[in-house]
């Protein structure tokens, strides 16, 4: 009986045992053939660089830059050998002796800690295989890896996994990871270093040393000591690397992406999409490092500064800064009113939102608040359980070459890791009296003159864009009478703007604002103060038509592309072409460089060169911009809330955008020979009396002035008065416009 019983067990066995290696035979002879693995092209990482050639970053659906095994030097080779697969060169592909020791510290722990998975399993589970944790799928692994070690030798299968291992921070493969954690090649790498890489592909993310410093530097202590124990290095090599502090290089945390890499990346996967894919480009780009650098410096300055001067704390690197801010705030034993804190979202449905610090529930209302991936926000206390919802403060760079529309910088936020969308070529906000120049644009072309005489008194129209009549005011509610053209644009008077519009007509403003790329312009009387939405490359753009002297270069950024193989996709040359008579623009930019010398952004005297520019603010604040220019460079900077939100009252251009425009130019113009714009013939520069309105001489002052020949004054102050038949000369009006800021509250300054 015990025979019989036995035999059958036995019989049931073999049968068992047949029926799993017919089934694992099956698998096997269905699993991708590993030869496809010779001619194998992984993603690999197109390279970004700018207008000197200088390196500037990569992109592609993979940042990785395949290298030969050759080039790998055996220190990185060990480190990683040490740290995944102790027993690499001895076993067939899978390690039993791992995965024994794996089952047996996983059924202490109770739940799965160390795996016993070879490199060559890696290997095989990342090209061929899916995640997900089944049976079916790791007894794939196991014979696909077998499959791989019967095709290729040990060295070509560790060059395939260096190549294609994820390392953190979107680097695949040990060279990619090498530039961005040490800004070298990996045959670069020291000891110390190739130890941390090979300390990454158990967990990225949490090891990574731009993020976790402690633990990267745990990890790869440990990785030098397997190394130490499997005699790749000696015990004096082991305390030295052992003992070196990490040298990451910070600021390659950012190459990950930024605002400009992304509308690169756009550009060629719009226009090359397979290529893209693929990957190997090579990019060169017309944006100055520099200049870029000094742009998101400058915006992060600015806004920091002036979130202080509003009360906001710090302004957030990341979604980790609110939340250690959140944290401190557990020791508050009451909230002050009118104090800005960090809040927790709980809810938040139409324009009402309900938050939470530390247990207590607060409520505030704004509109149109995207907080997608967000979690806290910053409140300012109202009392009686209410708050204001304070959005994020934001900002945006743009920097074009006056000479040729290359795009030199751009910065689309203060902080692409905490919010990646692109305000410079997305956010459409209305730009305020920074429009004004299409205005006056159009009445230089109806023969018009600087000190050509508007009357400024409040007058009312009626509006299609507001549904009825409308009387435009001044931001001070001052009123004015007869000014001239130069003084109203340098001081930004809003009825002046309006009246000279109704006295000009729309069809040539249109016209001028077509020319100049802003395409949207409607025939509405707000138009003079700024109704329509532009972005702020849309804006920028428009001034360099003015710096150029009337002559459009559509703005770009790519300059050429060459394939993989050496062949040129594109080569992009500036496309340029006169829009604007060259003489009335001369008079424009003059008029403008009035707006420093004694208007509105007063300033920017401080960086002693030859600027002009507008500033613009828009309705209640909520918009802030300048936009000015030097012979050769075009920047325009626009701050205000992601919704459109009052800033605060006094938040003017002036006083929010222009100190970043400044700061950032203060550096730009450095690279610059200080220079005026060039005059045409068609002009002639004529010192003008600003009370008399006439050609200073020996009897008056004057100040410089620029008009297109035979349209300055013919008089002199002398002759005036002789023919007046007095001494003192008085103006027609410019004595009522006095100094001071004179703006209105649908487009201040």
């Amino acid at each position: 009986m015990v025979k019989k019983l036995g035999s059958t067990l036995l019989t049931a066995l073999i049968v068992v045992g047949g029926i799993g290696l017919v089934f694992l035979f099956y698998l096997y002879t269905k699993l991708p053939d590993p030869k496809l693995l010779e001619n194998w092209t992984p993603p690999q990482a197109s390279r970004v660089y700018d207008e000197k050639g200088r390196y500037y970053g990569s992109i592609g659906i993979q940042i990785r830059f395949y290298v030969p095994i050759e080039k790998i030097p055996p220190h990185v080779i060990n480190a990683f050998v040490a740290a995944e697969d102790r027993n690499f060169w001895k076993h067939p592909g899978i390690d039993p002796i791992s995965i024994i020791r794996a089952l047996i510290v996983n059924y202490r722990a109770g739940k799965v800690v160390q795996g016993g998975s070879t490199i060559t399993q890696q290997l095989a589970k990342n090209l061929y295989l899916s995640p997900q944790r089944t049976l079916e799928r790791k007894i794939k692994e196991m014979l696909l890896a077998i499959k791989i070690e019967r095709t290729f030798p040990k060295r070509k299968i560790l060059e395939l996994y260096l190549n294609q291992i994820y390392l953190g921070s979107g680097a695949y493969g040990v060279e990619a990871a090498s530039r961005t954690y040490f800004g070298k090649h990996v045959w670069e790498l020291t000891l110390e270093e190739a130890a941390l890489l090979a300390g990454l592909p158990k967990a990225p993310a949490k090891y990574n040393p731009f993020y976790n410093p402690d633990g990267a530097l745990e990890r790869r202590n440990y990785v030098l000591k397997r190394m130490l124990e499997d005699g790749y290095i000696s015990q004096e090599e082991y305390e030295r690397a052992v003992n070196s502090p990490l040298s990451v290089k910070e600021e390659n945390r950012r190459e990950i992406s930024d605002y400009f890499l992304d509308m690169v990346r756009d550009y060629i996967f719009a226009k090359y999409e397979e290529l893209g894919y693929v990957g190997g480009l090579t990019i060169y780009t017309t944006i100055n490092l520099d200049f870029q650098r000094q742009a998101e410096r400058s915006l992060k300055k600015g806004l920091s500064e002036l979130a202080k001067s509003m009360g906001i704390p710090f302004l957030p690197e990341s979604e980790k800064d609110m939340e250690q801010a959140y944290e401190k705030q557990k020791e508050l034993k009451e909230l002050k009113r009118g104090k800005v804190y960090v809040a927790k979202i709980v809810s938040y449905e139409n324009n009402l939102m309900t938050v939470e610090i530390h247990g207590r529930e607060l409520k505030g209302e704004i509109r149109d608040l995207n907080v997608a991936g967000h979690t806290y926000i910053f409140v300012r206390y109202l009392g009686e359980d209410k708050v204001e919802i304070i959005p994020d403060l934001e900002g945006a760079i743009v920097s074009i070459d006056a000479k040729t529309g290359e795009i030199k910088a751009i910065v689309g936020g203060r902080s692409y890791s905490y919010s990646q969308f692109n305000r410079a070529i997305k956010a459409y906000r209305q730009p305020g009296s920074a429009i004004k120049p299409i205005i006056y644009m159009g009445a230089l072309l109806k023969g018009m003159t600087q000190i050509s005489v508007i009357d400024a008194s409040p007058r009312q129209y009626y509006d299609p864009s507001r549904g009825g009549y409308w009387t435009p005011k001044n931001y001070d509610g001052r009123t004015y009478g007869n000014v001239t053209l130069r003084y109203a644009l340098a001081q930004s008077i809003n009825t002046a703007a309006v009246n000279l519009l109704d006295e000009i007509g729309f069809d040539i403003v249109l016209e001028v604002g077509r020319k100049v790329g802003l395409e949207n312009l409607k025939p509405y009387y707000s138009l003079a103060l700024g109704s329509v939405e532009v972005t702020p490359l849309e804006l920028t753009s428009a001034f360099q038509v003015f710096a150029n002297l009337g002559v459009r270069c559509e703005p770009f950024f790519i300059k050429k592309i060459v394939a993989p193989d050496g062949r040129v996709l594109e080569e992009n040359k500036p496309r340029c072409v006169e829009v604007l008579p060259a003489p009335e623009t001369r008079v424009l930019v003059d008029m403008l460089r009035a707006v420093v010398l004694e208007g509105t952004a007063t300033r920017a005297k401080v960086l002693n060169r030859i600027v002009a520019g507008k500033t613009g603010t828009t309705n209640d604040y909520k918009d802030a911009w300048f936009v000015g220019f030097s012979p050769r460079i075009v920047t325009g900077v626009w701050v205000g809330y992601d919704v459109k939100k009052s800033l605060g009252r006094g938040m003017s251009g002036s006083r929010a955008a222009l100190p970043i425009w400044i700061d950032y130019m203060s550096f730009v113009l450095r690279y610059y020979p200080e220079e005026d714009f060039p005059l045409p013939p068609e002009n002639v520069v004529v010192p003008i009396n600003l009370e008399a309105l006439a050609i200073a001489d020996e009897t008056c002052s004057g100040v410089n002035m620029v008009f297109v020949r035979g349209t300055e004054p013919q008089a002199t102050c002398s002759e005036l008065n002789t023919v007046l038949g007095r001494n003192e000369v008085g103006g027609e009006g410019t004595r009522e416009a006095k100094e001071g800021e004179v703006i209105q509250e649908e487009s201040p300054r």
